[in-house]
């Protein structure tokens, strides 16, 4: 296990992301250990991860799962009465599967 100063950690922030993968980086501040650098693994899903944690998404995904559902033929008849149902000279095909 490597202990840094967060000021060296800063400046040398590429380095670390590496280093981590290797052995923990602890990093302190003001003498304290603070945080410590963990590379993601290929389980880890940044995505999801950011998306959990934003405030509010789990309250736009509630109200949007109470909304009607609509299936994949109605949007597309949706859309092609708009004209938007089309991709350049091709029309847009749905995929069914069950």
């Amino acid at each position: 296990m490597k202990i840094v100063p967060l000021s060296e950690a800063k400046a040398r922030l590429s380095h670390y992301g590496k280093a981590c993968i290797q052995e923990p980086i602890v990093v302190t501040v003001n003498g304290k250990p603070a945080f410590q650098l963990v590379p993601l693994g290929e389980e880890d899903d940044l995505i999801d991860r950011l998306i959990a944690d934003h405030p509010g998404f789990r309250m736009e995904l509630h109200k949007r799962l109470r909304e009607p559902k609509v299936s994949a033929d109605a949007a597309l008849r949706r859309l092609r009465s708009t004209g938007r149902g089309s991709v350049g000279s091709k029309r847009v095909r749905v995929k069914r599967t069950l």
